[in-house]
């Protein structure tokens, strides 16, 4: 376990993903929101750190995070634990 202030969060668990070489998780949020501005933030970080080398082979490849919540569709919802369970989506 990790104790740390709310605002460092998601810099750990970028710390975790990729010190722990993390493929296939499920992230809990306290809402769809939270876990909206989660993937996006990650999305961002993934981005920045592929950028600094243009060698995929350096920084492996990109860590895919999806948002699951109500406000998709049942179909959508669907289509994604299918991508999740295909390891073609991370988080």
């Amino acid at each position: 376990m990790i104790v740390c202030e709310s605002i460092q969060k998601p810099l750990v668990l970028f710390h975790l993903i990729h010190s722990h070489n993390v493929t296939n998780a499920l992230v809990f949020t306290k809402s769809a929101d939270s876990t909206s501005r989660l993937v996006r933030l990650l999305e961002l970080f993934e981005k920045a750190r592929l950028s600094e080398s243009s060698e995929e082979s350096t920084h492996g490849k990109a860590v895919v995070a999806r948002a699951y919540s109500s406000d998709l569709s049942p179909s959508e919802r669907k289509n994604l634990l299918l991508q999740f369970k295909n390891e073609e989506v991370d988080l």
